[in-house]
């Protein structure tokens, strides 16, 4: 067989691009928002994997012996999947440069503008390499042509699935893993039947999304430790995250990729190190993060059963859509806080990082007690095909927010758009090196590189999203794209498939159980919003990642996730630059728990006691009595809220009302009018103080958004 595209690229850099398109099957329409009719679309991982047409039957197979084909390749291939994961993180060495001793081959962005932007070439990568596999595969075929004909046709339109975390999944109806990432086997089409596509018959076949083993085999035949590599491929070990030697997490003793998988024995070993799927315990921990006990519908009411409760992940992603709530792409797209705005942003702590990282938690495992998982940790993420299918939806979510603010490209929370932060930090610009990510084929190593610019337009990128395909309404006669009803339709498709704190108050309001006088504030169809927003240093614990779990009472009502795992480099040899000098500099990162909704639950629960209504001075005091917080390290060990001395958090109320129907779509929700409450957090440890500079009392507000 003729040398591969991957096999020719071995040496020199290699130039990413997207899946080749056919001829004459894509226009390019654009004006201002990329449009082009007949680009292939990126599919929700459910509709490829139910397929019911025969192409997407075809491109689910491909995709799953590709997937298996990819796996397999041995760590010390340039474009195999263990070094392609290892991108993210460990070993740590390079990848399409040369070797160069002393040099950074961490190549993390992450508590940066370059955030989303960064993973987008990453995607891409993927994505290309996976289908030039299935084109291999398909050679090896002994199989007519126009059968062939049909299976390359199918692969060329195939373009990487995603996992949207933020709606519930079909199978199950609740949110959760997708089903096949609970499945050991799954079902494909037999491409010696040309039949087979065409009446649904299927075979079943091992399912290489169930987990991910180091392909380095023993003598016992057995998938090696990650840190055990064989003589003469020492450089890709795994290492261990132990910046905290009282609690490792064991990478580098891993064979396979765990999902709360990996337990802490009473004699210091581990169980699980063989790689564990878990899937139960990342959907129970998905669900219970998500789920609401309240159903304002009757028992007997025809919606009781209907009832979809707003979960946390759908209300915070439909916030992040809602008009205002995050006005510049720095509040957007990451975590970085910059102190020189405090007083102008209230609501731009809900980043798409910050979203991401709690996915991360969720469902890789954060303690021992319940299991420990890969996903959980910067370094080995993206060894588990979860990730991929996260990150595909974190792409696409930028996509969504990008065609409702294509003039917000590279905006900040100060108008003026500052590149350097007041801590002197500069931020990436547009046109920096995303590394190790290059355009050419044998290229020059430094200056052919992506950068955010150049991945701006997705569709020059040879892919779309199935849900940002227009409707009728939003095609103008000449074929072009009307985009003003074109975002008007997105904006309805986020509200209706992202249940948000309105759905929930809204039906509250409708509930004849409650007595509307007695248990709301506000009257009409606004309320009283109730969001906690948090500053906090990512590199609290040397690069561990931990989390700051929100309680009222014992009631856990939310989370921020600091994802890291990686040692700043001025903390030891062989850490990370870039997390060296955010630490250095006192770079911290910022987030937001919205709280309405768990706070309304509580008080429309005949057996909590504490709170009875939704009036200002119930709540406050209720919060102030009630609200705590735990600081804990992945692995699960507690820590003392002394050891976060940077941390602020800061509750804040607002009003939060419905906008009135667009040409007879509903938008999302409207937020504004955002104060600080000190009062409720003066006399907690890392709470905001009544005589804060910028959020105390009698500090001027007039700089925050108004309705």
């Amino acid at each position: 067989m003729a040398a591969t595209a991957i096999e020719k690229s071995d040496d020199g850099t290699y130039g990413i691009s997207g899946i080749p398109l056919i001829p004459d099957d894509v226009e390019f329409k654009t004006k201002i928002i990329p449009y082009a009719p007949g680009m292939p679309n990126r599919l929700r991982l459910s509709v490829l994997a139910t397929a019911a047409e025969p192409v997407t039957r075809r491109q689910w197979t491909l995709f799953i012996l590709a997937l298996e084909k990819f796996k397999s390749l041995t760590v010390e291939q340039k474009f195999s999947y263990f070094q392609i994961a290892g991108i993210h993180g460990y070993p740590a060495t390079a990848w399409d440069a040369p070797f160069v001793p002393d040099e950074d081959y961490v190549y993390c962005s992450h508590n940066a503008v370059t955030f989303p932007t960064w993973h987008r070439p990453y995607m891409l990568l993927y994505e290309k390499l996976l289908w030039q596999h299935m084109k291999e595969i398909i050679q090896t075929w002994d199989i007519p042509e126009s059968q062939a004909s049909d299976w390359n046709e199918a692969a060329d339109k195939w373009r990487l699935p995603y996992w949207d975390w933020a709606q519930r999944q079909t199978y199950n109806n609740e949110f959760s893993l997708p089903e096949v990432f609970t499945m050991k086997t799954v079902e494909i089409y037999d491409y010696h039947d040309p039949e087979a596509v065409e009446n649904g018959s299927t075979m079943e076949y091992p399912n290489p999304l169930w987990g991910f083993d180091n392909p380095e085999r023993g003598e016992d035949g057995k998938p090696l430790p990650m840190g055990q590599m064989p003589k003469g491929k020492e450089q890709w070990n795994l290492h261990d995250d132990d910046s905290d030697p009282q609690q490792i997490l064991p990478w580098s003793q891993c064979s396979g990729v765990s999902r709360y998988g990996i337990f802490a024995t009473e004699d210091g070993t581990y169980t699980g190190l063989e790689g564990v799927n878990n899937f139960e315990a990342a959907n129970d921990a998905i669900e219970d993060f998500s789920s609401t006990a309240y159903n304002p519908y009757p028992p007997d009411d025809e919606g009781h059963d209907d009832w979809v409760a707003p979960g946390s992940l759908a209300d915070a992603v439909n916030r992040m859509f809602s008009e205002d709530y995050n006005r510049t792409w720095a509040t957007f797209a990451s975590t970085k806080w910059w102190s020189e705005s405090e007083d102008r942003i209230s609501t731009g702590y809900m980043s798409l990082e910050y979203i991401h990282n709690n996915v991360h938690n969720l469902s890789g495992g954060p303690k021992f007690e319940t299991g420990v998982g890969h996903m959980a940790d910067v370094p080995v993420a993206a060894f588990d095909p979860l990730f991929w299918l996260h990150h595909c939806n974190v792409d696409r979510l930028l996509s969504m927010w990008q065609v409702l603010h294509w003039d917000g490209w590279w905006t900040y929370p100060d108008s003026s758009g500052p590149n350097t932060t007041d801590d002197h930090t500069a931020d990436p610009s547009p046109d920096a090196a995303l590394q190790p990510f290059h355009t050419k084929d044998n290229g020059d190593q430094k200056k052919d590189c992506w950068t955010s610019e150049l991945s701006r337009d997705w569709t020059l990128l040879n892919y779309q999203y199935d849900d940002l395909v227009p409707e009728a309404d939003a095609i103008n006669p000449d074929g072009t794209l009307n985009e003003e009803q074109y975002k008007i339709d997105l904006l309805a498709h986020i509200q209706e498939i992202y249940p948000s704190t309105y759905n929930f108050v809204h039906r509250v309001q409708l509930d004849d159980r409650v007595e509307k006088v007695g248990f709301f504030e506000k009257e009409g169809d606004s309320w009283d919003d109730y969001i906690l927003n948090v500053v906090y240093d990512r590199y609290a614990l040397n690069g561990h990642s931990y989390t700051i779990e929100i309680w009222l009472g014992d009631n856990p009502v939310g989370q921020v996730y600091a994802f890291a795992g990686l040692s700043p480099a001025s903390a030891g040899p062989g850490g990370c630059k870039n997390c060296g000098s955010q630490r250095d500099n006192k770079v911290l990162s910022r987030a937001q728990v919205p709280l309405t909704v768990p706070i309304m639950v509580l008080a429309l629960q005949d057996s909590y006691e504490h709170l009875v209504s939704m009036k200002q001075q119930a709540v406050g005091d209720h919060l102030r009595a009630h609200l705590n917080w735990k600081f804990v390290q992945l692995g699960g060990a507690a820590k003392p809220a002394s050891a976060f001395p940077d941390t602020k958090i800061s509750v804040w109320r607002g009003t939060g009302k419905p906008q009135d129907l667009v040409r007879g779509k509903r938008m999302p929700a409207a937020f504004s009018s955002y104060r600080p409450l000190p009062d409720i957090t003066h006399d907690k440890e890392c709470g905001l103080k009544r005589d804060d500079a910028k959020l105390g009392v009698g500090a001027p507000y007039d700089k925050f958004r108004q309705f």
